[in-house]
């Protein structure tokens, strides 16, 4: 692992064209002051301040990927999910959170003739079987989320073949059924006959990556965290294309740095961008 090796392999990305699939999300922040308990009720009171609304899901996704490729394309079909996230207005904590669903999108295109499929799958839907018995692109990335709304019905079993999976830890649990082994025997049964390069995100822990037999283990490198929502979808997205010629060690440097930078980003208000993505591993990465 090298600071010029995973700069060459974000460069060698450039001319790519990319297509995300994925769910439609918009995520909305609203910010409040928690007032005293009711006297009534058991619930928690708030004052509403202000609020934002974000473009998540695959289409936070692809803006994370649109800094280093060519050209970024999204599709995406089913109802628009629309997250309401109660914030505290202080300290940006988040307190309880509605789900809606929307009116029905249909973004189609074909799934192939592009040099990276990328599937971020958020469990709302837009991945149907349909969708999967149409994947015949050269080399397809796989995020397969596990949330409050699908817990135990997402998992990335759903997927026969990938080239490339990145998941967390309780998603890569849930889809082996192994809730104490150490984590290398969970990716083994899950990348056997099913992908070539496996990576689990491990929150602060950082992140353990899979390929040929090998195991590869890189710390976080997140510095000041003040939302961490989004972290993993950001290592995705970036690694996504990269993961074609990259190895797992470039990769797993290159999505922690990711990672950390959606880390200092409040919601979906800025995307990790190439020029900030290489002065932070100049930064902050191995000597």
């Amino acid at each position: 692992m090298s600071i010029e090796s995973a700069l060459t392999l974000i460069e060698s990305v450039k001319d790519y064209c990319v297509l995300f699939v994925g769910d439609t999300i918009l995520d909305e922040y609203h910010y409040v002051r928690p007032l005293g308990k009711s006297p009534k009720e058991y619930l928690i009171p708030v004052e509403f301040h202000s609020k934002e609304v974000f473009h998540g899901g695959v289409d936070a996704a692809a803006n994370h990927c649109r800094a280093f490729c060519k050209q970024v394309e999204v599709a995406s079909v089913g109802l628009i999910t629309r997250k309401i996230r109660m914030i505290d207005n202080i300290y940006k904590r988040k307190l309880f959170e509605v789900h809606y669903n929307g009116e029905r999108i249909a973004r189609q295109t074909a799934l192939s003739d592009r040099d990276v499929l990328v599937i971020a799958d958020f469990g709302h839907g837009a991945i149907t079987d349909v969708v999967l018995d149409n994947i015949r692109n050269e080399f397809v990335a796989v995020a397969c989320q596990t949330n409050s709304s699908n817990i135990g019905f997402n998992l990335i079993t759903k997927y026969a073949r990938a080239d490339y999976i990145v998941i967390d830890e309780p998603e890569a649990r849930l889809a082996a059924a192994d809730r104490d082994s150490p984590i290398e025997d969970v990716i083994l049964k899950l990348a056997k006959d099913r992908c070539g390069k496996f990576v689990v995100t491990l929150g602060h822990h950082g992140a353990i990556g899979w390929e040929k037999g090998r195991f590869f283990h890189t710390k976080a490198m997140s510095r000041e965290v003040t939302d961490t929502m989004g972290a993993g979808d950001a290592f995705f997205a970036v690694t996504a294309p990269m993961a074609k010629t990259g190895s797992i060690e470039d990769l797993l440097l290159i999505g922690n740095a990711a990672g950390a930078l959606k880390c200092g980003i409040i919601g979906h208000r800025e995307s990790v961008t190439k020029e900030h993505l290489i002065e932070f591993l100049r930064t902050h990465g191995p000597r």
